[in-house]
């Protein structure tokens, strides 16, 4: 027997317990400015990964971003996206944001039908935002049914994700969930997935906020094939803080709240959303929960798994079930984490792992898992 491929997607499903900051009648966004000043000003897309830069950004892990000042130029797109970033993030300025290109906090769209196993992998969220369900075949061998999609408000199958913030405050701030993949009644296709849930994101500085440009946090839209539609991520959530906030760009997301001094009305802004004089700032006090699969038969698996039908991640031998390795931080002891699996030669199936044990910081638990002979991609979630 021998197994491939092994895919590990993390993503928090945890509430953040928030602190509040007085901020009137001067605000004070509470940045160090320890990550310096982001200034990005050449054309084209910026994919937003903190170890990416030079010194590496928000070295604590937290999500909560200090800079010095922020400037988004014109034709440049910053995307945030769950698959490099886990939870909501927090851009903190001591000085003034401008924001003259594009914030792109969208869920990846559903994918559509094909015949190819290789084609089921959820549709990422954004930053903050939750998975959509993989699509399945409701017809010959082996069946594989469709997924529903992650987080509070995900999708069952055919069905949209929902936006489950609770309340307008945005605090504590959640992105969108993912809505449901569908079946598909031939033979030979396997059905589309749902999209991604957009993210979210808390913007605020002790200066001001110019957008002329765009924040998106929109839903992945469903994927489709033959008439059989699956169900889109719903939108996430958008915050923007400082005494002054205005421009004539706009933000679209599930929820939007801007709390300001000055405001000129002069923004663009999809519905629901809130203004309100009186800015406040609300921060986590826990860091995002963080959950990945780090050794597979003894094999460890590889910093970034590319989860591929092709070239595998971690390739085993092994003719009885084998020990899976999870490691967590950030997650209470005590979570039992659930693996589900997709073969490209047999049924779905998934298993529950052992209860995490150590500590808050770092903890770990092993499962045996029985692998099917081919290719088998997995990812594995937590809800506490």
């Amino acid at each position: 027997m021998t197994i491939r491929t092994f895919w590990a997607l993390c993503f928090s499903m945890t509430s953040w317990m928030a602190v509040p900051v007085a901020g009137q009648p001067s605000f004070n966004s509470t940045s160090s400015g320890s990550d310096g000043a982001l200034n990005l000003t050449t054309p084209g897309t910026v994919v937003f990964i903190p170890s990416s830069f030079n010194p590496p950004l928000n070295p604590s892990g937290n999500n909560i971003f200090n800079f010095t000042s922020i400037n988004i130029a014109s034709g440049v797109t910053v995307v945030l996206s769950g698959q490099n970033l886990t939870g909501p993030i927090y851009w903190l300025a001591s000085g003034p944001v401008t924001i003259n290109g594009t914030l792109n906090l969208n869920g990846q769209n559903g994918a559509g039908y094909s015949e190819s196993e290789e084609t089921r992998i959820p549709a990422y969220g954004g930053a903050g935002g939750y998975p959509g369900g993989v699509g399945g075949r409701a017809s010959s061998s082996p069946v594989l049914p469709a997924q529903p999609g992650s987080g509070p408000g995900g999708g069952a199958v055919n069905t949209a994700g929902t936006f489950a913030g609770t309340n307008f405050y945005l605090v504590p701030l959640v992105g969108g969930s993912g809505g449901g993949g569908a079946n598909q009644s031939s033979a030979q296709v396997i059905g589309p997935g749902g999209g991604g849930g957009g993210g979210a994101i808390l913007i605020a500085s002790s200066v001001s906020i110019t957008l002329d440009g765009a924040i998106e946090a929109n839903g992945g839209a469903a994927g489709t094939s033959f008439g059989v539609s699956a169900g889109a991520g719903s939108g996430g959530a958008v915050r923007l803080i400082a005494p002054a906030v205005g421009g004539t760009g706009g933000i679209s997301a599930a929820q939007i709240r801007i709390e300001t001094a000055s405001y000129p009305n002069s923004l663009s802004l999809t519905t629901p959303y809130t203004i309100s004089s009186t800015p406040n700032l609300y921060l986590p006090t826990t860091q995002p929960g963080v959950l990945t699969v780090v050794s597979v038969g003894g094999v460890n698996m590889p910093a970034n798994p590319t989860a591929s039908f092709t070239v595998p991640d971690v390739t085993i031998n092994a003719s009885a079930s084998v020990a899976v390795v999870l490691n967590a931080t950030n997650i209470p002891p005590g979570t039992t984490p659930t693996l589900q699996f997709f073969s490209d030669s047999g049924t779905d199936f998934s298993v529950q792992a052992p209860a995490l044990a150590g500590t808050m910081a770092q903890s770990t638990t092993t499962v045996q898992v029985s692998f099917p002979a081919g290719f088998t991609r997995g990812y594995v979630t937590a809800s506490w």
